[in-house]
Parts: structure tokens; C-alpha cells; sequence
């Protein structure tokens, strides 16, 4: 089967380094991240329900298909040309300005390989492109991307891309296969730990059989390998890396000042906890040059100096709060965006599974679930901006199962647990069984969460209603990322989030023994999970997959590694003075490298 594609480019890989929501992720294969809970920008790789003004809102939570084997099936032995034209320039008298924008959380480096969370992922994707395919903004199928081309084999075991010729790095230099296989070479060597390695172990060999030819081969079926394998590297320039240290950036300064990318931005100066300023790159392999000059990021640590900026027009784009929602609604110098994203953003209390802490005991745990309110909790936190989640996938997922349960607030089944685990409860304190009275360390970060802050206190409140003591810690961005990726954690709780993948296959890797601790933070460890994710990859019978899914959330809902929260809405204000803006079913930035500045190109 052939087929030829012309559709405008959705600047898929693109992502506004805007406030940098939640859980950005490597271009075309999304894939979990830590949510910063209270800022803004959309990760161009995921897919969002179409986003529209907040007057136009529909209310109902779409039930989206997760892949595009869940849409079409089986799709060995098809061949994709595109025949878009990416040479023709965008209209340059719109070229100009600055937009304007601030964060309570900076990025920890520019490497995507090294990194794991949301203000990372979002520097980097400004300056790094990669995807070989992307999403049609309105279909959501794959469409070439950086490759022109592309075919599978007869078997669906062998994805052969065609790379478009012409494509240069920002310093003149040729992007050719040659980089993405050195990439490739690089992130699958153990040595150099990268963290979402098992993720991408169905891939058996990535080559380049010439400068524009990149072939890769899996050795059976895996139902969201298109996507995948189209996405799994996004290359490093090889003339400018090869020879220098992969992780240590002291003498490799590209990882924290990229001299050359293949994006449409470029680093012009990073301090760090300060701000950040990039400027558009005029090599950008898509129709050179973006509209808007330079993007400006301000680090604030107060998120109510934030609003307070965006209200007055210093900063141009912000996610807004549950509580300022009405305030930001009556400005006329706004418009207000709001849809429930298809992948969710949700938000969790992870638990310490480990041996020797209190949390490692699965009583402890389900305990805990049961002594929290977590719909008063949506309720009062989020006013109306979320809805409960009770498992590792929304109502908005294909794969949602409704049996499971929910922890829904019952003190007596709280007790009974901790009783089961050897505690016990005098109607005024929880001892544990060698006596002594429990207390829980739970912390979060940012420290500049609102939400989160709330969510800490709450808890700390639900829990001292069953006699346990919850000391609280607060930490800035960096600093919980190194705490909750400790080999040996100094808490038993912490309050996280992520930004989920429209294919369920992919989130496995929070759940996997071999992503602890550095996106299974939890430590959670759990065989027959693991195999029946692994079930549930291994063919595109939607039946079989429902089933392996609603299994695994069974277990993992029974093991109760994370106090399930909610699932958030998203709010997003943007300046006036920002146009071009054109919400579709893949989000809000889709195509905001062809956004201009209304004071700007005149």
C-alpha cells in the first residue's frame, strides 16, 4: 500500500519554551515525565482533545484511541511519500520581538539523554529536532517528518525512513543519517545510563545504509513501534560531539551551552535560576527562520509574582491556577484556552516500596489510600479543574478499566490495614509494631507548587486523623529530582506527577524494575506487570491489549504504589499580542513556529 501525504508542517517537534507544563518528552514517542504542576508550556510531542476558547468549552472527556495500531490496525507492508513542500520561507515581515515569559523551575541541562524532566525536555526541544515522523495536527496519524519517506516491511518488522536531503545543522553543516545513528550508538551503550534504555529494547539494530537511509528492525511484533522507532533518537550533532565526554559538563560545555542545533531555536545565553534567551535559528531545516525572534524565559520562584506578570502584560502566555481562573477570564488583554489534553496530566502521592521503610509494606500503603479524601482533595484543591483518577490510565484512555478500586475515604478500612501490618491505633496515635509512633517524611517540589503545597498539607491533615505524624519538606526543582531519584531515599512519600502517553504500552517504564530509580522512583517491582505489559505490546488485537491493560492496573492498583489523585484540565492564557494561534486536536503550540507578535514585523 502506498501512500502520499501533503499536509502543512505541524512543528511537531517544537516546543515553546513557554512555562515549561508538566511532562515534556522526546519528540514523536511520548513518554513519562515529572509534571511541574503550576506552569505552562504544551510538549509539541503529545497529543491533546482539541483546544478552544474557555466560553467554547465542551465539558464531556473524550475517550481517544491511543495509537495509530489502535486506529488502523495492523500496518506492515505500507509506504508513505510526502510531498510537502519545506523550502518555501514563512513571510518575514512578520519576523520579530520577543516573547516573554516566566518559570518557577529552570532546566537542569540541555541533554536529552541525561535528563528526565519537564524544564529540561522543553529547553532542549527548542533546540534539538529529530522526529522522523510526526502527528498530523487533525488526524493524529504519523505523517514524515524529517524523513520524506517512509515503508515497512511485508512482516511490519523492518521501518526504512528517508531522510529529506538539505537539512542542515545551525552551523552550516549537512544532517545526515550518520548522525542519528551515531546518537543512537551513544544512548544504547550501557555505560552511559540512559534512563528510558528499556523502553526502546524491542529495537534489535538501527543503521545507516547510506547519508539519507535509516533502517530499523525489530524482531517481533510491538504494537506502537511506528511511532516508536520513528522518534526513539533525537541526534546530536556527531561533528560537534564526537570525542567529548557524554555526561560530565565540565569538559563537554554542550551540555549546558549547545552551541550548534538542528531546531528551530538556538541558546543565546542561559543563566541558570536567572533566565533564558533564545533566538530564532535562520538554518532551521522547516522553512528557515521562525516568526518570533526570541523567546525569554524569567525564572520566579513566587507564582503569585508570576500571575501578577502575566496579568500586566510583562510575560505572554501562563497557565492559570484553578483560583485566578475567573480573574483571568474578565481581562481584555487575553485569551483563555481551556480543554481536558487526551494525554492526561495527572498527579500521584508516590510511596516508598522499599524494604525498611514503613511504605514497603503493601498494608501501609493501602492504608494510606484509604485515609485520604482524594475527592475532597480534587475538589477543594482544584476547583473543578480535575477529576479524580483511581489507576495508572484516566477515563479518557481506551484502555480505562472501571472495576478497579478506588480508595474511596473510609478511616476504619485505613486502620484495619495498618492493624493487618502489625500497628496499632489507641484512637490517638499510630504505633508501629516495634512501639514507637509513625511519622512519615513526605516531600515536593517545586517549592513554589501552590497545588502541590496543598496537596502536602492535606495529606498531613488526613493523615493525622489516624494518630500518623507527617513531616513535610519543600524542595526547589533540582533538588527534589536528586531526592527522588535516590538509590537510598531519606523520605517515605513524595508528591509527583506525569504527563501520560496516549499509547498505554508506554507507560510501562514508570512500572519497570529497570527505570528504579530514575522514573520508578517508587521502587515498585512487580513480574507479573512487566509480562503483562509486555503481552499487551506484542500484537494489535485491541481485545487482547484491553485485557492485558486492565490486568495490569489491577495489580497495580492492589499493590497501591502511588496514592492515585486526579487528573487536571488545562487552563492556559495567552497575550492578545501573540497571533497565529490556531488550536487543534494535537494542543495548543502546534504550529507555533508561524506565530508572530502583533507589535513586531511593522
Amino acid at each position: 500500500m502506498t501512500q502520499t501525504i501533503s499536509r502543512k508542517f505541524t512543528g511537531f517537534a517544537l516546543l515553546l519554551v513557554l512555562s515549561l507544563f508538566l511532562a515534556a518528552c522526546p519528540a514523536a514517542s511520548p513518554a513519562p515525565a515529572p509534571e511541574e504542576s503550576t506552569t505552562d508550556a504544551e510538549a509539541g510531542a503529545s497529543v491533546d482533545a482539541t483546544a478552544v476558547p474557555e466560553e467554547e468549552t465542551d465539558e464531556e472527556v473524550a475517550i481517544v484511541d491511543s495509537s495509530e495500531a489502535a486506529r488502523s490496525g495492523d500496518f506492515s507492508g505500507i509506504s508513505v511519500t510526502s510531498d510537502e513542500d519545506v523550502s518555501t520561507p514563512r513571510d518575514m515581515s512578520l519576523f520579530g520581538g520577543e516573547l516573554r515569559d516566566a518559570s518557577s523551575a529552570d532546566a537542569v541541562s540541555f541533554h536529552p539523554y541525561t535528563t528526565t524532566d519537564s524544564a529540561s525536555s522543553g529547553y532542549w526541544h527548542l533546540v534539538y529536532d529529530g522526529a522522523l515522523l510526526r502527528l498530523d495536527e487533525e488526524t493524529l496519524q504519523y505523517i514524515p517528518h524529517m524523513a520524506e519517506s517512509y515503508t515497512i516491511s511485508e512482516d511490519g518488522l523492518t521501518f526504512t525512513f528517508h531522510l529529506r536531503q538539505n537539512m542542515q545543522w545551525s552551523d552550516g553543516t549537512p544532517m545526515t543519517a550518520m548522525d542519528w545513528k551515531w546518537t543512537w550508538d551513544q544512548i544504547n551503550n550501557p555505560d552511559n545510563g540512559w534512563p528510558r534504555a528499556n523502553q526502546y529494547s524491542f529495537i534489535t539494530s538501527y543503521e545507516a545504509l547510506d547519508d539519507y537511509t535509516i533502517q530499523i528492525s525489530i524482531d517481533e511484533v510491538y504494537a506502537p513501534a511506528l511511532g516508536q522507532v520513528a522518534s526513539v533518537v533525537t541526534p546530536l550533532p556527531r561533528h560537534i560531539w564526537e570525542g567529548l565526554p557524554w555526561d560530565d559538563p565540565e569538559e563537554n560545555p554542550e551540555i549546558n551551552a549547545p552551541s550548534v542545533g538542528s531546531g528551530a531555536y538556538l541558546l543565546e545565553e542561559w543563566k541558570r535560576d536567572q533566565f533564558s534567551v533564545f533566538v530564532a535559528n535562520p538554518n532551521w531545516w522547516y522553512k528557515g527562520s521562525p516568526l518570533i525572534e526570541k523567546q525569554i524565559t524569567e525564572i520566579v520562584p513566587d507564582q503569585d509574582i508570576i500571575f501578577e506578570k502575566f496579568k500586566s502584560g510583562e510575560t505572554d502566555m501562563h497557565g492559570i491556577r484553578p483560583e485566578n481562573l475567573d480573574e483571568i477570564n474578565e481581562l481584555d488583554n487575553v485569551s483563555v484556552y481551556s480543554y481536558w489534553p487526551a494525554a492526561a496530566r495527572w498527579s500521584y502521592i508516590g510511596l516508598n516500596t522499599r524494604e525498611g521503610y514503613p511504605t514497603g509494606d503493601v498494608h501501609v500503603r493501602r492504608g494510606i489510600n484509604y485515609a485520604i479524601d482524594k475527592q475532597l482533595m480534587t475538589d477543594e484543591i482544584m476547583l473543578g479543574q480535575a477529576r479524580r483518577l483511581c489507576g495508572p490510565y484516566p477515563n479518557t484512555s481506551w484502555v480505562y478499566n472501571d472495576a478497579i478500586n478506588c480508595y474511596e475515604y473510609d478511616v476504619d478500612a485505613a486502620i484495619a490495614e495498618f492493624e493487618e501490618a502489625g500497628y496499632t491505633y489507641d484512637g490517638e496515635t499510630m504505633m508501629t509494631p516495634d512501639g514507637e509512633p509513625l511519622t512519615l517524611r513526605l516531600l515536593y517540589g517545586p517549592n513554589t507548587s501552590t497545588i502541590r503545597e496543598l496537596i502536602a498539607v492535606t495529606t498531613q491533615d488526613f493523615l493525622s486523623q489516624i494518630g500518623i505524624e507527617v513531616e513535610i519538606q519543600a524542595l526547589e526543582w533540582a533538588s527534589f529530582l536528586e531526592a527522588t531519584d535516590a538509590e537510598e531515599p531519606e523520605w517515605d512519600m513524595f508528591i509527583g506527577g506525569w504527563r501520560a502517553t496516549i499509547e498505554p504500552q508506554i507507560m510501562f517504564t514508570i512500572w519497570a524494575e529497570d527505570s528504579i530509580p530514575s522514573l520508578n522512583s517508587v521502587a515498585y517491582i512487580n513480574k507479573e506487570v512487566e509480562q503483562l505489559f509486555e503481552e499487551g505490546g506484542a500484537t494489535y488485537d485491541l481485545e487482547v491489549r484491553k485485557e492485558k491493560y486492565d490486568a495490569v492496573q489491577e495489580k497495580i492498583v492492589d499493590d497501591a504504589p502511588y496514592v492515585f489523585l486526579f487528573y487536571s484540565k488545562r487552563n492556559v492564557g495567552v497575550n492578545n499580542r501573540v497571533q497565529g494561534v490556531d488550536p487543534k486536536p494535537i494542543g495548543l503550540t502546534w504550529n507555533s513556529e508561524d506565530w508572530w507578535l502583533q507589535d513586531s514585523g511593522e
